[in-house]
């Protein structure tokens, strides 16, 4: 496991440091009060991308890497996940069409039903694509196409992206999702990986549609809940210490963000798929964590030390002397990221079994908690005080997550 965590961790951390050096390009193109727009518009983006396939790519991966699977039964997989990826956008578009007009969100303006609709299709069929890889076990080969998405996505936002416009920046984030669908299909074709059921669904399509289905509601709470989340928080900081402590949080969060991507590509590209190939899908999770718990120490401790020497010297790299300030708090920020990578083995098991009820639990905890403590503490300390809600909410998340892992059994 240590190699292939090694080899996609990798592949990501080049794919964030693209989503780092995007994020320099953005905040200085913007300035922080429209880079602070930005990251709602960015919300809503990655909440439509996550769910253009349903949120069914844990599920795809978790029956696509059944043992001693027919052709036939794997098809009929390929169909039903195939099925959500041709019917969410649609859904999506409708959805924010009739949300944009209410206005709650502001910035949600800058994007249009069709660049929803666009950018909900182009995600959604690169997941499925992503799934059908993953399930063989191509946690490499995967990396490498990550760490081109970032490369190609980061070209997108340098050509695109203008001064002042965050519409541009809408644009780019189009553009990159297509290039990476792009990428995704030439290597399915390079490897001969079979994305697709044939040229019609079969009767059994709907079926496997139906059994895929459980996930959808499962999905719907780290996007839904969790996006929300995150758009409650940033709208109390504006509020609270206003527009421009709203776009510096975005950047102390957009890096949280690259932190747990590292950690994501270790549980759902390798720790995961490798644990649901299993027989015993619990008792080989329950194993490994003693390797991965180790990793993210180390990792952590990593971090730690290079902000205690150069924290300051990573904001003005990554953004512009105008964000000077969260440089003291990435430290807390870290912290709350080390604590929820820990968290994230539980949480992924519980959405890979299909456990509507633990994983709607799971977010609640974190997102009411993170809201909450947010209100509270940025009213008593500043910036300061979301750093560290986001660390109470992540301990929070560990301690359930990490006692219900321990009741659950296999299913």
């Amino acid at each position: 496991m240590a190699l292939s965590a090694l080899i996609s961790g990798l592949g990501v951390f080049l794919k964030l440091i693209c989503g780092l050096a995007a994020n320099k390009i953005l905040s200085t193109q913007l300035g922080p009060a429209a880079f602070g727009a930005w990251g709602n518009v960015f919300s809503l983006a990655t909440l439509y991308t996550t769910f253009s396939n349903g949120g069914i790519s844990q599920g795809l991966i978790a029956k696509l890497s059944t043992p001693g699977q027919t052709d036939r039964a794997r098809a009929t997989w390929l169909w039903g996940g195939m099925l959500f990826v041709l019917g969410m956008p649609v859904l999506i578009a409708v959805w924010h069409a009739g949300f944009r007009e209410l206005d709650i969100v502001s910035g949600a303006v800058w994007m249009t039903p069709l660049a929803a609709l666009v950018l909900a299709a182009l995600a959604g069929l690169a997941l499925h694509v992503q799934a059908t890889l993953l399930s063989q076990g191509r946690s490499r080969l995967n990396a490498m196409v990550v760490a081109l998405s970032g490369l190609l996505t980061l070209a997108c936002y340098w050509m695109f992206v203008q001064a002042g416009s965050v519409l541009s920046a809408v644009h780019a984030l189009m553009a990159g999702f297509g290039a990476t669908l792009a990428a995704w299909l030439l290597v399915a074709a390079a490897t001969n990986t079979r994305w697709l059921g044939g040229l019609r669904p079969s009767r059994e399509a709907l079926g496997a549609a139906r059994e895929l289905a459980p996930y959808v509601a499962i999905a719907l709470a780290p996007a839904v809940i969790g996006t929300a989340s995150v758009i409650a928080v940033r709208e109390t900081i504006a509020m609270q210490l206003g527009l421009d402590a709203a776009g510096l949080w975005q950047g102390m969060f957009r890096i949280s963000d690259a932190v747990m991507a590292m950690a994501q590509a270790v549980v759902g590209f390798v720790l995961l798929p490798e644990v649901f190939r299993s027989e015993s899908p619990h008792r080989t999770l329950r194993g490994r964590l003693p390797a991965y718990t180790l990793l993210v120490v180390a990792a952590g401790g990593l971090g730690l030390l290079i902000l205690a020497f150069g924290s300051d010297r990573i904001v003005r790299l990554l953004y512009s002397e105008q964000f000077a300030s969260i440089a003291p708090l990435l430290w807390i920020e870290l912290l709350g990221d080390a604590i929820k990578s820990l968290a994230m083995p539980f949480v992924a098991f519980f959405i890979y079994q299909r456990n509507l009820r633990y994983s709607w639990a799971l977010e609640l905890v974190f997102s009411t908690s993170f809201v909450f403590a947010t209100y509270i503490l940025t009213g008593i300390a500043g910036l300061a005080g979301a750093a560290v809600a986001y660390t109470i909410a992540n301990v929070f998340l560990l301690i359930i997550a990490f006692i219900l892992f321990l009741g659950a059994r296999d299913a």
